[in-house]
């Protein structure tokens, strides 16, 4: 898995293959094959691994709230106080990169999306405020993560805590 990161990193998703994983590792190709029988299995392993990561990161930042309304998604709100690192923006770059070449990867992304927001709306105590909150977290990680914008440090926490007012603001009526 770090030689499927580490190709990635350096040559992005075009640069990925069985060769060049196991040139980093420093195995066989047959080793690696044994494994992975395709570059899309490959890109599917590491898109796994950086979610299951984020998993974790997500609910090591829930726990702080444990017991609260809300737990998860300020969890995620803790979460996002950080901005992406340059290695988060390339992983991001190569899993939306593979989104043109196999459909696993979406499909990945799109469940683990799904679970997380039918998380975030199944503990709320305000269903439609969490999905705001949620649905504007994820549009401040994708203009960083894909690299359209980023903010700086005093906008970021005074964005983020505008996001987090709305967990209690009042909502518009429609």
């Amino acid at each position: 898995m770090d030689a499927i990161e580490a190709v990635v990193r350096e040559h992005g998703v075009a640069g990925l293959s069985i060769e060049a994983v196991a040139r980093a590792a420093g195995i066989s190709k047959s080793s690696v094959v044994y494994d992975f029988s395709s570059k899309n299995a490959l890109l599917a392993a590491f898109v796994r691994k950086r979610l299951d990561q984020k998993h974790v990161d997500l609910e090591a930042a829930a726990e702080g709230h444990e017991g609260q309304p809300d737990a998860f998604l300020k969890g995620m709100l803790g979460h996002c106080a950080q901005s992406p690192s340059d290695e988060d923006i390339s992983c991001a770059m190569a899993i939306t990169a593979s989104f043109a070449d196999d459909n696993t990867c979406r499909e990945l992304m799109a469940t683990a999306f799904r679970e997380d927001l039918e998380r975030v709306v199944s503990e709320a105590s305000d269903p439609a405020r969490a999905r705001l909150v949620w649905a504007a977290l994820h549009g401040v990680m994708a203009l960083e993560y894909l690299g359209f914008h980023h903010f700086p440090p005093d906008e970021r926490r005074q964005l983020l805590a505008d996001i987090a007012s709305l967990l209690s603001a009042p909502l518009p009526s429609t």
